[in-house]
Formats: structure tokens, sequence, C-alpha cells
């Protein structure tokens, strides 16, 4: 506990440092800093690319920039509210206590770190920013108490639970190989009480027809398209948390790959058990689901013996197929 508290304070003092620095650039140093991200922001999306250069200028000053600003301002309030409310969780408090600390924390600093505006070349201080940085600190802190009540809770009523009609498992994949993979365990989906989760194409649409309100759809997103990818992967976290709660499975099962991922940190995260089985189609690499949820799994097992030198602690009973 104590390595833990030493741990989170370097991390809240880096980060107040990493705010002191920002507030202390002048307008001019400050202005190109968030310049920079804003000329990102503009490259990524296509639209603005073939807008003229003046309006292009124009959507920048008065639209992007400004917001970039309070979002950074949020953002890093965010992240020292987490480090803030970890710190307090090292010490017996209450969980009010805790969380109050860590807010009233936040607040006070940020309202130095705008008085310290006041002394540098064209910034000052405004109350609108305090408001911004606070409320960042304070979803960051009330978000960490709630996951961590929630997961206490869930940890003390967790156990190992026998397949049968009572359990209720969750089978999930992405579409394709990995979900035909998912159909090899039909024998074992039809000794419990199962849903099926996939994403939604034009191939699987007769789905619905064979297994009715089995079986459900996230949205289908494909790494290719990267800046669509990462709207529709989050869009998937509550997605799969909505159906998580909805039926509150005992058991989740999954053969990859991205799409499964939310499904597999939310349901480990809130208590229930989570089987990986690796693609077939892999035999000498990793997959990047493979990558994040070896750590995430409750059991974690590969179909090619060769594969338990990638994985270690991996099971190995053979192919599926």
């Amino acid at each position: 506990m104590k390595i833990k508290r030493i741990i989170f304070l370097i991390c809240i003092i880096i980060n107040c440092i990493v705010i002191f620095n920002f507030s202390g650039q002048n307008a001019t140093k400050s202005s190109k800093t968030s310049g920079r991200v804003a000329d990102l922001i503009i490259q990524i999306i296509p639209t603005f690319n073939q807008l003229p250069v003046e309006e292009k200028a124009m959507i920048k000053q008065e639209y992007i920039n400004p917001i970039v600003r309070k979002m950074a301002h949020f953002s890093i309030y965010a992240l020292l509210g987490i480090w803030s409310i970890l710190f307090m969780f090292t010490f017996k408090r209450t969980f009010y206590q805790r969380g109050l600390t860590a807010i009233c924390f936040c607040i006070f600093y940020a309202c130095t770190d705008e008085f310290h505006q006041l002394f540098i070349e064209g910034r000052g201080a405004q109350l609108r920013d305090v408001w911004i940085d606070s409320l960042g600190a304070m979803i960051a802190v009330l978000s960490i108490i709630c996951i961590i009540r929630i997961y206490r809770k869930i940890k003390k009523q967790e156990e190992q639970i026998p397949y049968d009609k009572n359990v209720k498992t969750l089978f999930i994949s992405s579409t394709g190989g990995h979900f035909n993979e998912l159909m090899q365990l039909k024998p074992i989906m039809e000794k419990t009480n199962y849903q099926i989760v996939t994403e939604k194409t034009k191939q699987n649409q007769n789905l619905k027809q064979k297994y009715g309100k089995k079986i459900h759809f996230l949205l289908y997103g494909t790494k290719k398209a990267k800046f669509k990818y990462i709207w529709i992967l989050l869009a998937n976290c509550f997605i799969s948390l909505y159906y998580y709660l909805l039926y509150r499975p005992h058991i989740v099962i999954t053969t990859g790959t991205h799409t499964a991922g939310p499904m597999c940190c939310i349901a480990r995260l809130l208590g229930s058990k989570v089987i990986y089985i690796e693609t077939f189609a892999n035999r000498e690499s990793k997959t990047s689901a493979g990558k994040l949820l070896y750590y995430v799994a409750n059991s974690f097992i590969v179909q090619w013996e060769e594969m338990k030198k990638l994985y270690p602690k991996a099971k190995f009973f053979g192919s599926i197929y």
C-alpha cells in the first residue's frame, strides 16, 4: 500500500508540474501549442481539406482552437482527479471522505493555476476555466469511485459457476471467420442460457431469423478507416455495456477479435468469467485482441500447441473444428 501511495503521489506531482508548465507559456507560445493540435484535427477530417485556405483558417481560429483549449483543460484535470482519488484510496477513509478530499484538492489547484496565469504575458484568469477544470476532475473522481465500488461488490460474490441451463453465457465475436469459429461451440451454447453478439453486416442478416431474440448486433467497423473506426469502437463500448447490463452473463466466451474487446473488459471488471479462444487462423503470431485479452481473460485458450510459446499461461485442448 505504501508503494502505491508513493507512485500515485509522484503521478500527482508530475501532473501538477505539467499543468504549471502549460500555464507558464505566454499567449503566443500557448496559441502555437493548441494550433498544432487544431492543424492535426483539420488534416484528419477530409471535409476540412476541401475548404479554401481563408475559410479553413477562420474555422480553426473561431471554433477548433477554443474547443481544443477547453478539452485540454478538462482532460488534464480529469487525469489529476484520477491520480488524486487513487492516492486517497491508499488511506483508510470512507468513500465520501476520499472523494471530497480529491475533488477539493483539484479545485484548489485549478484556482491557483488561474491565479498563476495573471502573471504571464498575454494570459489572464478566467472563472470559466476553473469550472471546466473542476468538472473534469469531479467526473473522473466520481467515475473511479463508482467503478471501484461496483468492482468490490461483485468481487465478493464471484465464484466458479458450472455449466447448466441456469448459467447465463454470452458468446461474442466479430463477423466472418471468427464468427464461424464461435458457432463451432454451439453444443456448449445449447447446454446454457445463452446469448450471441456479433457485428451486423449485409452477409449475416439471416441470423436474426435463425436465432431470433438470442442474437444481438454491434456496429461493423474496419481498421482501414481509422478515424471512423475510433468512433465505431467507442459506440460499441456503450452498446456492449448495454448488452452486459441487460443480460448479466455469468460467463463471456469469445473467439475474437477487436469487436469483443470492450465486452470482455466490461465483463471482467464487473465480475463475470471471461474465456478467450485465440483464432485457429494464427499459428505463429499473436492477434491484436489476443495481446490485450491475454491479461484480461480468466482462461486463455489456443488452438495450436506452438502458440503456447507466445502465450505461456494459455491452455491447449486442440482445435474447435
